[in-house]
């Protein structure tokens, strides 16, 4: 099959979508289909890959740098409308995907549409909220929704909260894959040496944007709350948040034990998550987070607030840890988790065998069974 994928998240870019978008290419690729991706253009990145194809873009954003593809097709767009798609695919909302959905309406091909940001949620990004509202978003995404042929998404709570944004189209719920064979257990202490500690030191993890809606500032009031001694918080990634978050770590004098790292690179985050202790989250914005099963996979511990969208991965108390969202109650089990090496070792494993559900070559399959029932 030619296969579309039409998405504003790609690299360089460095998110979720970013990270889906290209595994499922190279999975699909691997079940002898071909795949297309068709992303907005960034200055002075140049694909490897001849079937990508990019749109020119404006700057949306600068911190992390996020594009958006301009909505008149280009020269490049007439390359795209020469390939005779037999499904096109496109991802969270957006112009590249909007451009997917008229191409499939032109050609009367069908159009599949994965749902996954929650974006009724990151309304503070346009005109600090003041104009666009939650429930205006929603009727956007109902609206774009009802006129796609079939909806994806990642989680049972995001179908479940379409249906009750009005979308009547069928909806699949397919997770998005886990690299179990780069996400898996092995011994790294490459936390350890950037941060200067010792094999005695505990380290907990954070790994995402730097923005409000991941609520990082809950992960560091909880850790000042800890008995600290031999304790770290390494916080890896970037955002528009950093110099709150690090304004915040100064005001609770907790410099010398919590550590911005900034942004790391795809391909070492298996060192990363190897060489710490438990991982910690506290977003209840995601449609599925996909840094939860990637940290499951390498056999880390994970701890995070209450939300439904975890109940996929995380058995409460045998594959992971869900709590309150209340600072103190959070920074209690954290502590149970860091004193009581029997319980990581127990959780561990089961987080292993829990990932192993979400390889990517299973969920590869499943795309492919719901575009040959369309095409």
């Amino acid at each position: 099959m030619k296969i579309g994928l039409f998405t504003d998240g790609y690299y360089p870019q460095i998110n979720g979508v970013a990270t889906t978008v290209e595994e499922l290419k190279e999975s699909l690729r691997v079940l002898d289909h071909s795949v297309y991706i068709v992303a907005p253009k960034y200055p002075k990145y140049k694909d490897k890959d001849p079937k990508v194809f990019r749109l020119k873009s404006f700057r949306l954003y600068r911190n992390p740098e996020l594009r958006l593809s301009y909505m008149f097709p280009d020269k490049i767009f007439q390359k795209v409308l020469k390939v005779d798609f037999d499904i096109i695919h496109g991802f969270s909302g957006g112009s590249v995907p909007s451009l997917g959905l008229a191409l499939a309406k032109l050609k009367k091909k069908p159009y599949v549409f994965t749902y996954n940001t929650r974006l009724n949620h990151y309304t503070h990004y346009f005109l600090g909220g003041k104009i666009l509202r939650p429930k205006a978003v929603e009727k956007v995404v109902e609206l774009y929704c009802n006129v796609c042929d079939y909806v994806v998404a990642p989680a049972e709570y995001v179908k479940k909260e379409l249906i009750e944004f009005g979308v009547k189209k069928p909806i699949a719920v397919i997770p998005n894959g886990v690299d179990i064979k780069k996400f898996k257990p092995f011994k790294s202490d490459l936390l350890r040496k950037k941060m200067g500690l010792s094999k005695n030191d505990k380290v907990i993890l954070y790994v995402g944007r730097l923005a409000k809606e991941k609520s990082v500032d809950f992960l560091i009031r909880a850790f000042a709350k800890l008995k600290h001694d031999n304790i770290y918080f390494a916080i890896v990634g970037d955002g528009p948040e950093r110099k709150n978050l690090e304004n915040l770590v100064k005001k609770l004098d907790l410099g010398k034990h919590i550590i911005f790292l900034g942004f790391v690179e795809h391909n070492s985050l298996a060192d990363v998550y190897n060489s710490a202790d438990v991982f910690v989250f506290s977003s209840t914005t995601e449609t599925q987070g996909m840094i939860i099963p990637e940290a499951m996979a390498s056999g880390l511990p994970v701890l995070t607030v209450k939300d439904k969208v975890f109940d996929q991965f995380i058995e409460n108390g045998v594959s992971g840890f869900m709590v309150e969202n209340k600072e103190t109650i959070f920074a209690q089990k954290l502590q149970e988790i860091l004193q009581d090496k029997g319980l990581r070792t127990r959780i561990s494993k089961e987080a292993r065998l829990q990932a192993l559900k979400f390889s990517l070559d299973e969920i590869a399959k499943k795309f492919e069974n719901l575009y040959k029932q369309l095409a």
